[in-house]
């Protein structure tokens, strides 16, 4: 019986680490992100069975998904990786076997980084599922949005964050509106920002 959980848990995980990862290169929520959840709810489950059900394992589950699912709403990065590291706190803390599922985290983790640069060197393709949450605010010319050319006259100028800045962006300067990014800091918007340099057709602002 041990063995069979042994080896449901590595399909479980490698299931799970696997999807999570495409869907990173998803521009939707959708299959692979729904695999990746039902998996870690099976694995979480048939260890509850085993050692009896724990509600704080079950808030360790509802609340990892939760901040996970929260980080798209709140801009920073922190809210998603706690719920990450709660998701992997309560896969360990469910296993009786703490070696073994340690190593099997491990494993999953180098596969899926394995294929995060397989679709990213090789199939060239992008972080769309990422990138919606990093700027998912539907612009256009019609609503007043110009393209990044260079821009250095920009530089001084005192604009208003139009969506969160994750840390890229759009501000907006005399109704018109301009992707930016900051050196790495997350602006929430209504902020006033300044543009201290332009790197091109990159804009760069720091919050005021």
């Amino acid at each position: 019986m041990t063995d069979l959980y042994l080896y449901l848990d590595w399909i479980l995980l490698l299931i799970l680490s696997l999807a999570f990862c495409q869907q990173l290169f998803s521009k939707k929520f959708g299959f692979f992100g729904i695999t990746s959840i039902i998996s870690l709810a099976i694995y979480i489950a048939l260890h509850s069975y085993k050692t009896g059900i724990s509600i704080f394992v079950f808030l360790l589950f509802v609340g990892g998904v939760s901040l996970i699912a929260l980080e798209m709403f709140i801009p920073g990065g922190i809210v998603g990786t706690v719920g990450v590291i709660t998701l992997v706190y309560a896969i360990i803390y469910v296993n009786e076997s703490t070696y073994n599922i340690a190593f099997i985290i491990i494993i999953s983790f180098m596969l899926s980084v394995a294929l995060f640069l397989f679709n990213r060197k090789v199939l060239n393709k992008k972080l769309n599922f990422l990138n919606q949450l990093v700027l998912n605010d539907a612009i256009s010319t019609e609503d007043g949005y110009v393209a990044s050319e260079s821009r250095s006259d920009l530089v001084g100028s005192t604009m208003m964050s139009y969506t969160d800045l994750r840390p890229a962006g759009v501000a907006v300067l005399n109704e018109e509106k301009f992707d930016v990014v900051t050196d790495g800091d997350f602006i929430e918007k209504g902020n006033k920002i300044e543009v201290v340099r332009v790197e091109g057709m990159r804009i760069v602002v720091r919050k005021i």
